[in-house]
């Protein structure tokens, strides 16, 4: 499955069954001993819908990254 820019610059991705392709990724990692949480099926289905870039998905798990980081510097920094 190969996405490609149409004419008017948006990105467009063949259909693919959204449900069933999360349910596919859920249970993968899963089977790996991976337990995603909630944000991440949730970006993966805006992924998977073209709602939301691989890039800007990349952006958003940075930032949270950052978000968790911070607080754990605050905690240690504060005992």
């Amino acid at each position: 499955m190969t996405a490609r820019r149409v004419s008017t610059g948006v990105l467009h991705r063949p259909a693919v069954d959204v449900d069933q392709t999360l349910a596919l990724i859920e249970k993968g990692q899963q089977l790996a001993g991976h337990f995603p949480s909630d944000s991440a099926l949730n970006r993966a289905r805006r992924i998977l819908t073209g709602e939301l870039s691989a890039a800007d998905a990349e952006a958003e798990m940075n930032e949270a990254l950052a978000r968790i980081v911070a607080r754990q510097r605050a905690v240690s920094h504060g005992s």
